[in-house]
């Protein structure tokens, strides 16, 4: 994604992570319960007019879970969300992906 103004931030649950016990912690935090948020994405990219825009907009989309996807169209806020699973949603103008093959022809 080429960006000419604005910004772009990506928020997630995998890479500050950690164990507590048979648990596993990350540092995004349910407000109403204190505790870490069980959501359906490991991560979601939104860009937006700046950086604090869309860092807000990608940290609340995790909160929101299923809802996140219809709230960022709702925006207008492109935005890419991959579920744990690794299947990826794109909304409100993201860039498709490119298929690049499995590479073994050589190109």
């Amino acid at each position: 994604m080429l960006i000419h103004s604005g910004g772009l931030a990506t928020s997630g649950t995998a890479v500050r992570s950690w164990r507590r016990g048979n648990a596993r912690l990350h540092h995004i935090i349910e407000p109403s319960t204190g505790l870490p948020a069980r959501s359906c994405w490991r991560a979601v990219s939104v860009a937006a007019a700046t950086c604090v825009d869309a860092n807000t907009a990608s940290t609340a989309a995790i909160l929101r879970g299923e809802r996140a996807a219809a709230w960022l169209t709702g925006l207008g806020l492109p935005a890419r969300l991959v579920r744990h699973g690794g299947k990826a949603v794109t909304v409100a103008g993201w860039p498709a992906e490119v298929a690049t093959g499995n590479g073994s022809d050589g190109h």
